[in-house]
């Protein structure tokens, strides 16, 4: 049912994903988004580091935007016997000697037939040209990095009490599917952290006017 409210069901041949009026990918796709958005001297990144390895060292910051698992940022304080749920997805690649190897960029398998949900063909979003093709299967597991919320009500009670918690802190902020325990699609996701700037770039320029007013 929670996909139902993502996904449309169609009476018609419109064959795309969603029914927004503008649909498209980043040209470049989104590791060049994100290569650009981190090329900046501010802006320093760690690889292979768990924030909660690193935590004791990290001193001093104005705001700490956090967007894992919100039930981890607590220590699973309300959930030690029954944890937030999530889903992750095992991505298994393989290169075939075609041209292509299905019609279109994305085909779901939603039945009993095959282990993988989908097949997706990446060449199509790019227009590559080559003699064979990559494809990627997922397959859809409860173990593994955490990618998407599980909904239902269980799940729901719990993110609640955490969500509450969040509420009493300073200076954090909980940006995201894992810690807002919601499924953004890619566009949802910009919009929750575009959102989450402006309104704190509001705050600031209320707090700038309050020094001034103080300083007449």
């Amino acid at each position: 049912a929670s996909v139902l409210d993502r996904i449309p069901v169609r009476t018609n041949y419109d064959d795309r994903y969603f029914s927004d009026k503008y649909q498209a990918l980043p040209k470049g796709g989104y590791t060049q988004v994100f290569d650009k958005i981190l090329d900046n001297p501010n802006i320093e990144v760690l690889l292979n580091t768990d924030y909660f390895d690193v935590m004791d060292d990290i001193q001093g910051y104005e705001k700490l935007f956090y967007t894992g698992p919100v039930d981890r940022f607590f220590n699973f304080k309300y959930s030690l016997e029954d944890k937030l749920e999530y889903r992750s997805i095992n991505f298994v690649t393989e290169t075939v000697d075609a041209e292509y190897f299905q019609e279109c960029s994305v085909v779901n398998y939603p039945g009993n037939e095959t282990e993988f949900t989908r097949i997706i063909e990446y060449k199509h979003f790019g227009s590559q040209q080559s003699d064979k093709t990559t494809i990627v299967k997922e397959f859809t597991t409860d173990e593994g990095d955490p990618y998407y919320p599980v909904p239902n009500e269980k799940n729901q009670r719990i993110y609640e009490k955490y969500k509450a918690e969040t509420e009493k802190l300073v200076d954090i902020y909980f940006v995201g599917r894992l810690a807002n325990y919601k499924y953004f699609n890619m566009d949802q996701a910009f919009k929750n952290a575009l959102d989450l700037f402006k309104s704190l770039e509001g705050e600031s320029a209320v707090n700038v006017e309050s020094v001034k007013e103080a300083a007449l």
